[in-house]
């Protein structure tokens, strides 16, 4: 019985490590996942595709869209009628 306690435990640890170790905790370790992601489907998707153009629109994919007014404030004000 008491065989059968340890393995239970020792089971359960090893899932439990197993699931602490599946998601990294740092933003940079995930950002970095992302990329590698996005860039082997996109270079899947097409073979021809290099390496340095999948991982440029990867990362302009990642990136958040820029404000226009933050750039050019006055831009707003010109187009509204």
């Amino acid at each position: 019985m008491m065989r059968f306690l340890k393995s239970i435990a020792c089971g359960s640890l090893l899932l439990a490590a197993q699931a602490v170790a599946a998601q990294p905790e740092r933003p940079a370790v995930i950002a970095k996942h992302q990329l590698s992601e996005c860039m082997t489907k996109r270079m899947s998707a097409n073979r021809n595709l290099s390496y340095n153009d999948a991982m440029r629109a990867c990362k302009a994919r990642m990136q958040p869209p820029k404000d226009v007014a933050s750039i050019n404030p006055t831009a707003t004000e010109n187009k509204a009628p």
